[in-house]
């Protein structure tokens, strides 16, 4: 069986620790390397986005577009690694970094859950992120929304891949349980909506497979009680909330 007890052990911080500074931290973007410095600095595990752009290079960005983070116009997908370095975060001095920038700054201090994002429509997404990802040494899971971006996804990563977890991300009850996803997929993990738990079908893999179960997002104590105290699940992507320690 494979073991990621890692991606269980430290809570998951949904596109770092980003939001207000603690003490006299200033206010950091999401998905901005300060945001992820500090995740590593707390020991919390990192949820990132990725996008395979133009040149073939990674950004790490969660939307499609640049509008509500960059405040312009235009598709994470028709940019280079050159041109990111012209839009900042949130009005902040953080620019939308690379994977290469991300791996090189966590460099296995806590681990990497790696959504793939579904904004391209090219059948070569996954066999490039694999071989970005083939020489780095941490500890990195991939999830996904959708079983055919980039090649197939998910069932790409289960095909040719034997020791990277992999996860189903949803907030609908009905995609987790659909026959082509699990025939395809056959997950190490459920990532879903807090919003939408607990999930009879997910509760019963849980019970017969050991599948574990991952709550998003965590933004307030009430769904922190619910995630911990009422559903358990097996570990939390949280972000803006303040964990206590």
């Amino acid at each position: 069986m494979l073991d990621f007890s890692w991606l269980l052990d430290k809570p998951i911080a949904h596109r770092g620790f980003w939001g207000q500074g603690e003490g006299d931290q200033p206010f950091c973007a999401e998905n901005s390397l300060t945001a992820y410095q500090r995740a590593v600095d707390k020991g919390y595990n990192i949820e990132i986005d990725v996008h395979l752009m133009a040149d073939d290079d990674f950004a790490v960005f969660h939307d499609g577009t640049l509008k509500r983070v960059c405040g312009v116009d235009g598709k994470v997908a028709d940019l280079s690694r050159s041109d990111l370095k012209n839009y900042h975060l949130s009005g902040t001095d953080d620019v939308i970094p690379t994977l290469r920038e991300v791996l090189d700054l966590v460099d296995g201090k806590v681990g990497l859950l790696i959504e793939m994002k579904d904004f391209t429509n090219r059948n070569d997404c996954c066999r490039k992120l694999y071989d970005y990802l083939k020489d780095y040494k941490g500890k990195y899971a991939i999830q996904s929304f959708n079983i055919t971006v980039g090649g197939g996804a998910l069932g790409w990563w289960r095909k040719n891949t034997k020791d990277i977890p992999i996860g189903i991300l949803s907030c609908r009850p009905l995609d987790v349980a659909l026959p082509c996803w699990k025939k395809a997929i056959q997950p190490d993990f459920y990532a879903f909506d807090i919003k939408g738990l607990p999930v009879g079908y997910i509760q019963k893999q849980r019970e017969k497979y050991g599948v574990k179960l991952l709550s998003w997002t965590i933004r307030t104590q009430e769904a922190y009680d619910k995630a911990t105290k009422v559903v358990k699940v097996d570990n939390i992507i949280f972000d803006t909330y303040r964990l206590k320690d």
